[in-house]
């Protein structure tokens, strides 16, 4: 998973990500005493509402250090710590195991799965929700319709980002002996305000296919993203900019 997030820029531009997150909490139906891990936790504030749902133990964690400084610095109740969603060290510590707009961007699923388990109490259960097969479909052919004039810089680029299908990852979940399990994919209309707010959220969610393109060209980069993606899909009539994604929303319990 990638350590080069901005905690700044993610605190700034993860409106969209926040309100899936808060969709995902009221399904969680939270009784009130549960200890709960916030796997992928970014800027700490979808964990501090998570510990303002529960007199127990909350803990978030996230591969980057820059985001777990922010979230530290930022949020006192939750316990905030450095980890690999890849090499979970915990066992049987937590009710709940919650994860939004994270997994997406870690390759090995069956090690996070298996982490999980290990990481429930027994009759635990865990939410997790993350980018899914067809995510982004057009924010990809914009970037792909761009992609010839700057080819010299992607030479050896790969994707950072592992998007399953429901019938992937339900393989994936019969292979770890959940006593019960369910992943199936929901499309979101993410909304931007504006073609700034959206330029915001392209310059830091999508922050790994602008990297390869030196500093000097990056501005001229993005700009023909953005244009790109206008074309395909332009702002509504009161300037909003829509941008369909693939969520992948998974359901299980120990």
């Amino acid at each position: 998973m990638s350590g080069q997030w901005k905690a700044d820029a993610y605190a700034a531009n993860s409106k969209g990500q926040a309100v899936w997150a808060h969709e995902l909490i009221e399904k969680m139906e939270l009784m009130g005493d549960e200890s709960i891990l916030d796997i992928g936790c970014g800027d700490g504030k979808i964990t501090d509402t998570l510990s303002r749902r529960t007199r127990s133990e909350v803990v978030g964690i996230d591969f980057s250090d820059e985001m777990i400084a922010y979230a530290k610095a930022s949020f006192s109740k939750p316990t905030f710590m450095q980890m690999d969603a890849q090499a979970l060290s915990f066992n049987e510590r937590f009710d709940v195991v919650f994860s939004n707009a994270a997994l997406h961007w870690a390759k090995d699923h069956h090690a996070i799965l298996e982490g999980i388990y290990q990481a429930l109490k027994p009759k635990g259960r865990a939410i997790l929700q993350m980018g899914g097969a067809g995510n982004g479909e057009k924010v990809f052919e914009a970037f792909t319709q761009i992609l010839p004039d700057y080819a010299a810089y992607f030479g050896r680029f790969e994707s950072p980002y592992t998007f399953h299908s429901d019938i992937t990852y339900e393989a994936l979940l019969n292979s770890i002996g959940f006593s019960t399990h369910q992943a199936h994919l929901v499309f979101k209309d993410m909304v931007h305000e504006n073609l700034k707010a959206f330029r915001g959220w392209l310059e830091t969610a999508w922050f790994p296919f602008i990297n390869p393109v030196p500093h000097a060209l990056k501005e001229t980069f993005v700009e023909a993203w953005i244009e790109a993606y206008s074309a395909l899909c332009p702002p509504d009539h009161e300037g909003r900019v829509h941008v369909g994604m693939m969520r992948l929303e998974v359901q299980l319990s120990k």
